[in-house]
């Protein structure tokens, strides 16, 4: 119990962290409502509110790439630590600014925390905790994610936009006092060569069990191997790099396309980004943006305020859903919620475009099933996301890579969510309005389809598993080759 308390403390750093981004997303509505109701010195065109709204995602990409240096050369604690200042400066720049390049700053400062922390929230829980609770603490992600989009709503409909923002402000300054107190990652310690002390962060995490001590004796092993594999050609691209640049260049590259080509690092790295494309396409972001247009689509209403009450249905499931996730991802394997829950996610949008083109046919008429009908789907479909694609979506971001390729492939992977995000926020619009929300709906059960039919292929089960018989998994790696070399002896014996 004493190790869960310590593994939760640290992991609520990076809970708060994401809590506060939730608070990010949630606070331009109140932003917005607040300056275009109330007036003052401060006039918002629709051009400064879109800008204002996506200056988040452009710098996003920014943060993916500066983030695995930070990790790389600072550490995680560190590097954690550093993602938190902008985001804190961010909410002071709101309380302080009052024109439109001000708010612009405030949002590009969040945008860089958001794309600083996205590779090194799953990772820091990865590391710190675990298999048995890993899913779990990756999980409360999505409920912090809910949770801080509600509260920056619910202190908005109360307080002025500046309170607001001061209030928001404790979520980075807690976080920043919680991350102070954690000890470094055991992982890059090892990383680092640093054994002595890697044995007694992990312990303080993880306790003097024989299984744990096990684990950790494994990972110092393994990262012993890894430097001696690499030992020679290290040393002589330190030797040719300071009169043969070129050299040194073809020979990095070299090395990258080397790493680009082991099956512990490509599969995951595959999986990874099938499972950020259909946390978004799934409608991760489209359903809180667009929520109002595909309710009176789907439900065949005319006003937003005809879809009220159904969209704080959809709205309260989401968060319920959140908090079910956890205690099932405790409990279940990984794949079997994965692809219980994209098949229903796939079913339940197809169902839905079906059902609203026979609408449209006038194939169904009955008042009563066409009011009950597609909002059950929209239940459905709703609990069926949020069961498993949007939890997930952290978890296996967060397990699937090794510990020498962690940094480059949760970056790289990551570095696609923010091309999806704009990608399909952008053409939301454009495929209701051409084709209709049930022919968009279409498109995107078949998008994940896709994902779905190429994690099954290549993502191993990894509940309850260290990451380094994951990272075998990817090798398909059954026995260590000591093991094996031992059994055939014997065999030979025996014979």
């Amino acid at each position: 119990m004493r190790t869960f308390i310590k593994q939760a403390f640290v992991v609520s750093g990076a809970a708060l962290n994401i809590a506060g981004h939730g608070c990010a997303h949630g606070y331009p509505a109140v932003l917005f409502a607040q300056i275009k109701t109330d007036g003052g010195p401060v006039t918002l065109t629709d051009h400064d509110t879109s800008w204002i709204a996506s200056a988040v995602g452009a710098m996003g990409i920014v943060g993916n790439f500066i983030s695995p240096v930070l990790m790389t050369r600072f550490g995680r604690q560190k590097a954690h630590l550093l993602c938190t200042v902008p985001a804190l400066l961010g909410w002071i720049v709101f309380v302080l600014g009052n024109s439109v390049p001000a708010f612009l700053f405030a949002r590009i400062l969040h945008g860089l925390a958001l794309g600083l922390r996205t590779p090194l929230a799953a990772i820091l829980v990865a590391e710190y905790t675990e298999p048995k609770y890993r899913g779990a603490f990756l999980g409360t992600f999505a409920v912090s994610l809910g949770l801080g989009i509600m509260l920056s709503h619910v202190w908005g409909a109360h307080l002025t936009w500046k309170m607001t923002a001061v209030v928001c402000s404790a979520f980075p300054l807690v976080a920043m006092a919680i991350i102070s107190l954690s000890p470094e990652s055991p992982s890059w310690l090892i990383s680092k060569g640093r054994p002595d002390e890697a044995r007694k962060a992990f312990r303080w995490l993880r306790g003097e069990g024989e299984t744990q001590n096990e684990e950790l004796e494994s990972m110092i092993r393994n990262n012993e191997r890894q430097k001696e594999n690499s030992y020679k050609g290290s040393e002589r691209r330190i030797r040719f790099r300071w009169y043969d640049f070129f050299d040194s260049l073809a020979k990095t590259l070299k090395a990258v396309l080397k790493i680009f080509k082991k099956r512990e690092f490509f599969k995951p790295m595959i999986v990874a980004i099938c499972m950020l494309l259909a946390f978004e396409f799934g409608g991760a972001h489209m359903i809180p943006a667009y929520g109002n247009l595909i309710l009176q689509s789907v439900l065949n209403k005319a006003d937003p305020n005809d879809v009220a009450w159904q969209f704080t249905v959809i709205d309260m499931l989401r968060t319920v859903c959140a908090l079910v996730a956890i205690f099932l991802l405790k409990s279940c394997k990984r794949r079997t919620i994965l692809f219980a829950s994209g098949i229903m996610t796939v079913l339940s949008l197809t169902l839905i475009s079906i059902f609203v083109y026979l609408r449209k046919a006038e194939v169904v008429t009955n008042s009563v099933l066409l009011d009950s009908v597609p909002m059950c789907l929209m239940v459905i479909y709703t609990v069926s996301f949020c069961l498993g694609l949007v939890p997930l979506n952290w978890v296996i971001c967060g397990e699937v890579f090794p510990l020498a390729y962690r940094s480059l492939g949760s970056t790289i992977s990551t570095s696609f969510l923010t091309p999806a995000f704009v990608l399909s926020m952008k053409t939301a619009p454009h495929l209701y309005s051409s084709i209709g929300v049930e022919g968009a709906f279409l498109v995107y059960s078949g998008t994940l389809t896709v994902c779905l039919l190429i994690m099954y292929s290549l993502l191993p089960e990894t509940k309850d598993k260290t990451l380094q018989e994951i990272e075998d998994s990817f090798k398909n790696k059954r026995e260590d080759p000591d093991t094996q070399l031992s059994l055939i002896k014997t065999n030979l014996e025996a014979n």
